[in-house]
């Protein structure tokens, strides 16, 4: 009888141990300093579009997740002044991405390739949970007409 109170004592043990473990190893969300962001011109699978890739790498040293949609996002002239695109952010499958080490994630901007141009120096946006504003360089024109994808893992 002896043998069997130890026993249940380091089982009711590892069980509280067990219920506090996980939450105290989840990952953080990503804020704008976590993260390295770039956009990149990028070619696209659509004749009819050029197409963009906003890259979110981890800074060093850190791990953190990701996921949801971009809100706020604002093409800006070299002054900083808003050049009027209105994008349009595609909903696509709620997708949480693991950023660190050599794992990145990824939104996709495509604009129509015929029509007028627009030459925007940056872009402005505000990261899904965290809610900080990033602006970050902007490579090359687009057309007026733009449509974000959601965040997601690379495509290789």
């Amino acid at each position: 009888m002896n043998k069997i109170r130890p026993t249940a004592l380091a089982l009711a043990g590892i069980a509280l141990l067990a219920t506090t473990t996980p939450a105290q190893a989840e990952t953080p969300w990503c804020t704008g300093g976590d993260l390295v962001i770039s956009a990149h011109d990028m070619r696209s699978p659509s004749s009819a579009s050029k197409a963009h890739r906003i890259g979110f790498a981890a800074a060093e040293g850190v791990s953190c997740v990701i996921g949801g949609s971009l809100s706020d996002v604002r093409f800006l002239d070299a002054d900083g002044g808003d050049l009027g695109v209105e994008p349009e952010i595609q909903e696509g499958d709620y997708a949480e991405v693991l950023v660190g080490g050599h794992r990145e994630a990824a939104v996709y901007v495509a604009s129509q390739i015929h029509g007028p141009r627009v030459t925007p120096a940056s872009v402005r946006f505000t990261l899904p949970g965290s809610g900080d504003s990033v602006t970050v360089a902007w490579p090359s024109n687009l057309s007026p007409v733009v449509r974000l994808g959601s965040i997601t893992a690379p495509v290789s």
